[in-house]
């Protein structure tokens, strides 16, 4: 559980304090912050993610390792975008022979994510950018997006009782995306969508399997992988039998993971890990803070 979460679910559990709390955030939001060079655009009706950002308090081990391993030609997949944090890192970083792939099915959260790509896309060699509003799932077709009308980073496609608002979207595969884009492989992705993480990966197959050097960053949530129909331990190894190994950060080094059962029950509830997978690439290649 990440600091934000941790006073939003906690300390501001009780809702007169939370409207509060959210009130006086949303008044302090300004249009834009710095982010590790980045320009990143906030959303003013959402006090949890962006109010994270404006004081430095959301995922600083990730955005410095991202930041830090990033290479300017890398064919980068951003999934679940939301205002582009790690979509403006990328180009901030990148150069005409990088291709920047943003997926987010939020209609509000892509106003932001557009302004936060125009912000830094250089100039000078501009990056290929494509922004599809659609969910990455296992299957094509229509879902309903759960909406968290108070965070609006927490959006699911499983409903929940955090999730009160409701909108249709469409699903696609990361193959299919890819392939109408003309990407063959990934060098960088990046997934955090709330435990639909599972299905992404069944979906992606295919470009997994020819992309032969490939650093993945995402969120591995137990309670939230079984509550969107992945079972964690069979999703892990979904990745291991794809060429990835795991690991875990810990004290500016990345540690082994060969207990899956034992990372699945370290992170029970709603406690989650942020975990790095890395194919054809050496932990020792990396810069880990």
């Amino acid at each position: 559980m990440s600091l934000s979460e941790f006073i939003y679910t906690v300390l501001l559990k009780p809702k007169p304090l939370r409207r509060v709390a959210n009130a006086f955030l949303k008044a302090l939001l300004p249009k834009a912050t710095k982010v590790n060079g980045a320009t990143i655009f906030l959303n003013p009706s959402d006090p949890v993610i962006s109010g994270a950002v404006l004081f430095g308090v959301y995922e600083h081990w990730e955005l410095d390792f991202f930041s830090s391993n990033y290479r300017p030609d890398s064919v980068f997949v951003d999934v679940g975008a939301n205002v582009g944090l790690y979509t403006g890192l990328a180009l901030s970083r990148s150069d005409s022979r990088s291709t920047v792939l943003c997926i987010e099915p939020h209609e509000e959260s892509r106003i932001f994510l557009g302004q936060t790509i125009k912000e830094n896309l250089r100039k000078n060699e501009p990056a290929k950018v494509v922004v599809c509003p659609v969910a990455a799932s296992d299957r094509g077709g229509q879902r309903t997006l759960y909406q968290n009308l108070e965070n609006k980073g927490d959006n699911r496609l499983h409903a929940d009782t955090l999730c009160l608002g409701r909108s249709t979207i469409e699903t696609e595969t990361l193959d299919s995306i890819c392939a109408r884009n003309g990407i063959s492989r990934i060098d960088f992705l990046k997934m955090d969508v709330q435990g639909h993480e599972g299905l992404v990966v069944r979906g992606a197959t295919a470009v997994l399997a020819a992309s032969e050097q490939c650093l993945l960053m995402f969120e591995f949530w137990p309670q939230g992988l079984s509550q969107a129909g992945s079972a964690p331990e069979q999703f892990l190894g979904a990745l291991d039998a794809a060429g990835f190994k795991l690991y875990s950060p810990k004290s500016g080094r990345l540690v082994p993971i060969k207990d899956l059962h034992q990372a699945v029950h370290k992170n029970p509830g709603r406690v989650y890990a942020n975990l790095v997978a890395l194919k054809g690439i050496s932990p020792g290649d990396l810069h880990v803070p």
